[in-house]
């Protein structure tokens, strides 16, 4: 939690930090400490036991104070920037700003820098603070920050639990309009016209945009033994067919930069007994994981209490590759069981295999168990879940225990 960058910056040695970008958009650091997305992002900086101070542009000033995290924000007007670039130009003001402010706030020694730009930008502004005395450092995974946004606030569980509920809404929707699909001759018609992987996406995307929702790295929508590549968005001109699998797998993220995770698995119409062995056994390996997950659990036991599930109903897992047993899993499970949800997509916990990491009380995480099947297709089963003392919160209204929609 944000509460806890002092004590991770104590642990580390660290006299501050700064974090800075040229917008909040795929900068989930500076999201984290400015509380929202601003257009023309800013400057944060942080000394260990000390208040932060935010520069940012005229433009954004009144946003920025509207999320009322960062006490101090100001603008870099307020601090002479303008004539420091027209005086030293803006490659060279940039870093005598950071080391004037610095000086007024006390910061000294060791000072990590965080945000996202361009590598060779990055490089750059780094080599010239240590010219002009700013002992700047990077940091290995996991650093301060990632450390600090592992657990949630009661905040962010309710702005993510939010965009879960929104999420959920899609979903039904979605659910629906299959439902109502109509069967003739063995095709699936939405009215006159046959149902295709691309008209679903549609009517996925003007359901986003009635949510307030975007999808900046895509949906998921596959079918048939498409799904059975865990990653396949889905060819829009395939055509949905009854009783064959379709994986949809949807990843929205708000205004505020929070993401979710949600994935269903279903079939319109009858499905046969291999499909349904398959989705059973999805379902009881998801089942038996969120059972086994609360505060102190180890990643890797949850991730195995899955793979005992799967195995015991005849399929591969990943623990063949680590057993010896083979060089290559190309069918079953496939994938490691989850990871954190927040600012981005995939963070820390990761519940696989090779975790060495134990849950704690207010992450947020997935739970995704999946079994793939090459030329006939994939089941897998998904919630965005909260760790609580004695279990886990799960995110969304979306409850699936049938397979078949009809």
């Amino acid at each position: 939690m944000l509460i806890d960058i002092d004590k991770e910056m104590q642990a580390r040695s660290v006299g501050g930090i700064i974090v800075l970008g040229d917008t909040t958009l795929a900068n989930p650091d500076l999201t984290y400490v400015v509380g929202g997305s601003l257009a023309r992002g800013g400057i944060y900086f942080k000394r260990i036991g000390g208040d932060p101070l935010l520069l940012t542009s005229n433009l954004d000033l009144a946003t920025a104070r509207k999320y009322r995290i960062v006490k101090q924000t100001k603008t870099f007007t307020e601090f002479a920037y303008e004539k420091l670039i027209a005086k030293h130009g803006r490659d060279n003001a940039y870093p005598r700003l950071i080391r004037m402010i610095l000086d007024q706030l006390g910061i000294s020694g060791k000072v990590a820098l965080f945000g996202r730009s361009d590598l060779a930008g990055g490089i750059y502004l780094a080599d010239q603070l240590r010219k002009i005395g700013v002992a700047v450092i990077g940091e290995k995974s996991p650093t301060i920050l990632e450390s600090a946004r592992e657990t949630k606030t009661t905040n962010e569980m309710s702005l993510i639990r939010d965009v879960g509920l929104k999420t959920g809404r899609i979903v039904d929707s979605i659910i629906d309009s299959l439902r109502n699909l109509q069967n003739r001759r063995g095709h699936l018609y939405s009215g006159k016209q046959r149902a295709k992987v691309g008209l679903v996406k549609e009517w996925i995307s003007i359901a986003l945009a009635k949510e307030g929702l975007i999808a900046p790295e895509g949906t998921i929508f596959a079918t048939g033994a498409s799904s059975a590549d865990p990653h396949n968005a889905g060819d829009p001109r395939q055509e949905l067919k009854p009783g064959k699998l379709i994986v949809f797998d949807i990843f929205p993220q708000s205004e505020r930069g929070y993401w979710f995770d949600l994935t269903r698995t279903f079939v319109v119409g009858r499905a046969d007994a291999k499909t349904v062995k398959l989705f059973e056994t999805v379902k009881g390996a998801q089942a038996a994981a969120l059972d086994s997950m609360k505060d102190s659990v180890p990643c890797k036991k949850v991730m195995m209490t899955a793979c005992n599930v799967i195995e015991l109903n005849g399929y591969r897992t990943l623990r063949g590759l680590y057993r010896g047993e083979t060089t290559n899993v190309t069918s079953g499970f496939i994938h490691s069981l989850g990871h954190g949800v927040g600012l981005t997509i995939g963070e820390r916990p990761y519940l696989s295999l090779l975790s060495t990491e134990r849950l704690t009380k207010s992450q947020i995480v997935t739970v995704e168990p999946g079994i793939y099947l090459p030329r006939f297709g994939g089941v897998r089963i998904e919630d965005t879940v909260a760790i609580t003392g004695n279990g886990v919160d799960i995110l969304d209204t979306v409850h699936q225990d049938e397979l078949e929609v009809s």
